[in-house]
Order: C-alpha cells, then sequence, then structure tokens
C-alpha cells in the first residue's frame, strides 16, 4: 500500500458565478478502477498521493475517474515521466493519457467512452476518440469506432523528467488542446459533450499536478 498524505494533494475547480468561488478537493473526488477488478477502487489503495502530486505507478493499468461530471469547462494540468528506476522496468513507449466527456452511463472499462489527450512519446497532443464518438477536424466527419486517433498538428513535448502542462477546453462540441502554452490539436461537433475526467495509467511511471477544471460560460 503507498503512502497515504491527503493534505498535500488539491484538486481544485474554480466555478464561474457572481464571484469566483473555489473548492479544493482531496482523493475523495476520485474512484479508482483497475484492469483486474471489476469494482471501484479506493484512490490512496492504488496510486500514490504525496508530495502535491498524484503519482502512477505499479503493476495493474487503470485510471482515476472523477465522481462528478462538468460540461463547458477549461481542465488544465501538470504532467511529468516518472524516472525512477524502481518504476521503469519495462520497455517501448511511455504511455498515458488524460481522458473527459466521459459519459456518467458509461461503464467502468479499460477504456470507457469518451475523448482522450494522448499522453505518449512522439504522439502527446493526439485525439482519441473512444467507442463511437466522433467530432469534425480539419472539416472533416471522424469515423466511428472503438479506438480513433485523431494525429496533433503540432510537437511541443518536453524532454523526459520535465513538467509539460496541458490544457483542455471544452465548450458545447467544441473542443481545443493545449500542450506546454501550443495549440497543437481541435475540433467541433464532438458527440460527447459532457461527462467526467480521468487520468490514465497504462503502465508507464507518470506523475500528475497543479490539476484544476473551470466551468466557463457558453460562447
Amino acid at each position: 500500500m503507498f503512502k497515504k498524505n491527503i493534505s498535500v494533494f488539491a484538486f481544485l475547480f474554480i466555478l464561474n458565478s457572481c464571484g469566483i468561488q473555489q473548492k479544493t478537493w482531496s482523493e475523495n473526488g476520485w474512484y479508482a478502477y483497475i484492469k483486474t477488478s471489476s469494482e471501484k477502487q479506493e484512490p490512496s489503495k492504488v496510486y500514490e498521493f504525496s508530495d502535491g502530486m498524484i503519482k502512477m505507478h505499479g503493476e495493474n493499468i487503470g485510471y482515476l475517474m472523477s465522481k462528478k461530471s462538468y460540461k463547458n469547462f477549461e481542465l488544465s494540468l501538470e504532467y511529468r515521466w516518472n524516472m525512477d528506476e524502481k518504476y521503469n522496468k519495462g520497455k517501448g513507449k511511455k504511455n498515458s493519457g488524460v481522458m473527459y466527456n466521459i459519459p456518467t452511463d458509461s461503464p467502468d472499462r479499460i477504456w470507457p467512452k469518451g475523448i482522450q489527450f494522448q499522453i505518449k512519446e512522439n504522439t502527446t497532443g493526439d485525439f482519441i476518440f473512444m467507442d463511437q464518438v466522433t467530432a469534425k477536424v480539419n472539416g472533416k466527419l471522424v469515423e466511428p469506432g472503438a479506438s480513433v486517433t485523431s494525429p496533433k498538428f503540432s510537437e511541443n513535448e518536453k524532454p523526459y523528467g520535465e513538467w509539460n502542462s496541458i490544457v483542455i477546453k471544452s465548450v458545447n462540441g467544441k473542443i481545443t488542446q493545449f500542450l506546454n502554452e501550443k495549440l497543437v490539436n481541435e475540433c467541433v461537433e464532438a458527440s460527447s459533450a459532457e461527462g467526467r475526467v480521468s487520468l490514465n495509467y497504462e503502465g508507464s511511471a507518470i506523475d500528475f499536478r497543479n490539476i484544476r477544471l473551470k466551468q466557463i460560460s457558453a460562447e
């Protein structure tokens, strides 16, 4: 079991209202799901919450899923590949992702319905449309499928061990994805325009921090 440190991790949601309201969330805002179990797991029993970070590593692939659903938002976070030798025993490209607009009625599985900001060596910023989700990219409708990739149009990844920033803006089906403050992908008319958020663990040790979600007015 990993060390538990609730107080140092905050999941911040900045909500638009008459005045800006800010809520702080511990790991109680998530549940964990792993491939080897059909039951929801306590986050701190699967992943490590410490030093203001979520550290995802271990034998079982899976994810942290937000308990709440969101529409019209800007999601920002930072990630880095954890280069500790004890967590890096496999070979191949490092792989992870942030999913969003996961419908509340979508069952837990590897991987659920929704849209993914791909985090993977040389392809970070790709859209991955899961389980028949579609959108228009460059004026063309993405063909529905189990897992359909729409490549990023710009590179902006940082070297191993450095923190990368991600911003995802989703408003009424129009989505933009930014990597280190550079626009790397965009689409319109996404068929899944609201839902939950997940941080994926796909076998490559990864750290996340400074996770914030700001609800915004529709444009």
